[in-house]
């Protein structure tokens, strides 16, 4: 019987809702934990450069940890987005000492917040989903090996955001996985296409996928380690993008009364999988 359910991979900005809004709804919703995972900088109210990143990751940790404390039920999550990497990349022309600053201080300042207690996990990480320059894939790609080190040597998860390419994109993140040696049990691969979603759990990764009828409707029988995210931006530009996280639990239900996926998926999905992933009380 789903009950309760798990949203692995939202957002909360304090120029929408704000993050005590997000969890108190979700809360309320029946919601038992929400994995906040920060935002670019912009959504803070910050400059795409390298002092905006470093002050979007100090306002996410303060108030995810604020509404943890307050509120329980809440894990926080750092990295920098692949967008970010990319647009700090094209706005210089010494590509060479942008990854070494945030290789030397914004990864060690990750790094340090999970050892606090601060963070627990890590993302988003990856590569950008749309044409970029080389340069930029080859940052993101260096950033996202230094965060597989960084999450195997602190024990926590990690989440993956890249392009959609099917078994290209599992190759290459299975070579970067299984050369830094860390479990493919610790690896989330955010917002994967439902008909994408066994090309990566079959080889041991976790994926997650927007929790809306239209597409959960879609899974089918598929539930090994998938998730369900609400992705929610918390954007007041774009009120309700991508999901909201307290209609999971009614969405997932109307695939299930409807009869696309059984009781005993939404169970996985919402409850087993994500209890399992997070390592946190079922």
């Amino acid at each position: 019987m789903i009950e309760w359910f798990i949203d692995s991979h939202a957002h909360a900005s304090p120029l929408g809702l704000g993050y005590d809004e997000v969890v108190r709804r979700f809360k309320l919703g029946g919601g038992r934990f929400i994995v906040l995972v920060q935002l670019t900088p912009g959504g803070y109210g910050f400059e795409n450069d390298l002092e905006g990143v470093v002050k979007s990751l100090e306002a996410h940790v303060a108030l995810c940890d604020k509404v943890k404390r307050e509120h329980g039920g809440v894990l926080c999550f750092g990295g920098l987005h692949p967008a970010v990497a990319d647009r700090l990349a094209r706005s210089t022309r010494c590509v060479d000492s942008v990854y070494s600053e945030i290789e030397r201080g914004y990864m060690k300042k990750l790094e340090n917040l999970i050892s606090e207690g601060l963070l627990d996990g890590l993302g988003e990480f990856g590569r950008p989903h749309y044409p970029s320059p080389p340069e930029s894939w080859a940052i993101n790609e260096l950033l996202l090996v230094r965060s597989l080190e960084t999450a195997r040597d602190l024990d926590v998860p990690v989440h993956i955001h890249s392009e959609n390419a099917g078994l290209i994109t599992l190759r290459s993140l299975k070579l970067f996985v299984d050369k830094v040696g860390i479990s493919r049990e610790k690896i989330l691969v955010h917002h994967v296409p439902p008909s994408q979603t066994s090309i990566y759990t079959r080889e041991g990764f976790y994926v997650s996928i927007v929790g809306k009828f239209e597409v959960v409707k879609t899974i089918g029988s598929e539930c090994l380690n998938v998730v369900i995210e609400s992705d929610y931006l918390d954007d007041p530009r774009r009120p309700g993008a991508v999901a909201y996280p307290w209609d999971l639990k009614h969405e997932v239900l109307r695939a299930v009364d409807e009869g696309f996926i059984t009781e005993e998926c939404g169970e996985k999905i919402l409850m087993l999988n994500p209890t399992a992933f997070y390592r946190v009380p079922g």
